[in-house]
């Protein structure tokens, strides 16, 4: 009944089910406000994610961004190091290296994979290199054997942001499970989503005792915050179904934002490098409830993308105003969004809209959102041309388990026209 009023989106946290719905609601429910923060769901959430990833080690947290200071923290990173990460990439990474006294250094990308090029990393290292955060970026898994060969050379440690990623394979073999350690997000707009939330994967015993033991020493978010992330799924859920039904839920999702009801992806602090006073933290109860659920659904959300991708790949070939990605033969890439680029990206966005569908621009920049004061993020305009090309060219089109075979057809055809 309310599809027709759905707007086609890549974002505005698509993957909500009923059921996250019904969990966030039992949540906010005054005799379980006592369940907010901690309990028995984090735990169980770990084993859970250790199966899923035959992993030895699994240690949740409220975001990447907080799995991501672990990992640096319990390698030692400190202060005057360099990290190596690509360009094309979100503020939240050069937020963490500079957080724990280090020095993000960026390395510029393949314009085909939108994954960091091998070939632009060794001009980066130096004697204060020590470690590569490597970039699965939209679920395409990186050039792993390379980079691998690079830092066993060079002694560097690898990190690998599978924030895009979870269920991705390289040469049969999941990402996350070649470098030292990996960090995953379960954001909104992520693989699976608890609204916030992440987690740390290693197979190396001593460093996964480590982080466990600095995550242990976290505080929870507070109560009032997980409330208002609990908030998000209920609102958005019921909001997108009357987006454009005389803009109801528009306004709902406008005004919930704008008055803090629900919480954003970004903070203010952190798109001016300032480190919040709630970071890092635990992984709260009440949302690794919610993760609990959907990790059940990682694969099923994977192939409905694949299989999504596929169509745009076939009916987009012989548009020659669109580039599509490329990914090698020997990954799964489980196409978080189908991302194409594009000469007139802000004509195509409008179009697109006029015709109820919003296309994602992760990002606008080289360093990510278009809010960010790429100086405060260490990066420095014409460093990486590739990127900040493809960063003014790349429109996401959505591939979310809500976007079916009608609705891909009605994007393509408003592309093609």
């Amino acid at each position: 009944m309310f599809k027709k009023f759905q707007p086609i989106a890549s974002s505005l946290a698509p993957n909500y089910t009923i059921w996250d719905v019904l969990i966030a609601l039992k949540y906010l429910l005054p005799w379980n406000w006592g369940k907010l923060q901690d309990g028995k769901n984090s735990r169980k959430l770990e084993r859970k994610f250790c199966e899923y990833m035959d992993s030895r080690w699994a240690i949740s947290f409220d975001s990447g961004r907080s799995g991501l200071y672990a990992i640096l923290k319990c390698l030692g990173i400190k202060d005057y190091d360099e990290v190596i990460l690509q360009a094309f990439t979100t503020v939240a990474l050069s937020n963490v290296i500079q957080w724990c006294g280090a020095t993000p250094v960026y390395a510029d990308i393949d314009e085909k994979t939108y994954n960091m090029d091998p070939d632009k990393i060794e001009e980066k290292i130096t004697g204060k290199t020590k470690a590569i955060i490597v970039q699965h970026t939209f679920g395409n898994p990186a050039q792993m054997d390379e980079i691998m060969e690079i830092a066993k050379k060079h002694n560097l440690f690898i990190i690998e942001d599978c924030a895009h990623s979870l269920g991705a394979k390289h040469k049969g073999k999941q990402v996350g499970t070649f470098g030292d350690a990996a960090f995953f997000s379960f954001g909104r707009d992520k693989v699976i989503s608890s609204v916030s939330g992440g987690m740390v994967a290693t197979a190396d015993q001593e460093l996964g005792k480590k982080i466990k033991e600095f995550r242990d020493q976290m505080p929870y978010p507070k109560r009032s915050l997980i409330a208002r992330q609990l908030l998000h799924p209920i609102i958005t859920f019921k909001a997108l179904k009357l987006y454009y039904f005389f803009n109801i839920g528009k306004i709902i999702m406008y005004l919930s934002g704008k008055f803090g009801i629900i919480t954003k992806a970004y903070s203010k602090e952190e798109k001016i490098n300032r480190k919040p006073d709630n970071f890092p933290a635990k992984m709260p109860n009440a949302l690794a409830r919610i993760a609990l659920h959907q990790i059940k659904l990682i694969d099923k959300f994977n192939s409905h993308r694949i299989g999504i991708a596929k169509l745009y790949e076939e009916k987009l070939a012989k548009n020659e105003n669109i580039i599509l990605p490329k990914s090698t033969q020997e990954s799964k890439n489980i196409f978080l969004w189908y991302t194409i680029l594009v000469q007139n990206k802000k004509e195509f966005i409008a179009k697109a809209k006029k015709h109820h569908i919003i296309l994602g621009d992760w990002f606008p920049q080289a360093v990510g959102p278009i809010e960010v004061d790429l100086e405060k993020a260490g990066y420095k305009k014409g460093s990486c041309p590739i990127a900040e090309k493809v960063s003014l060219q790349c429109v996401n089109l959505p591939t979310h388990h809500g976007i079916d075979r009608k609705d891909v057809e009605k994007v393509i055809k408003t592309l093609n026209c």
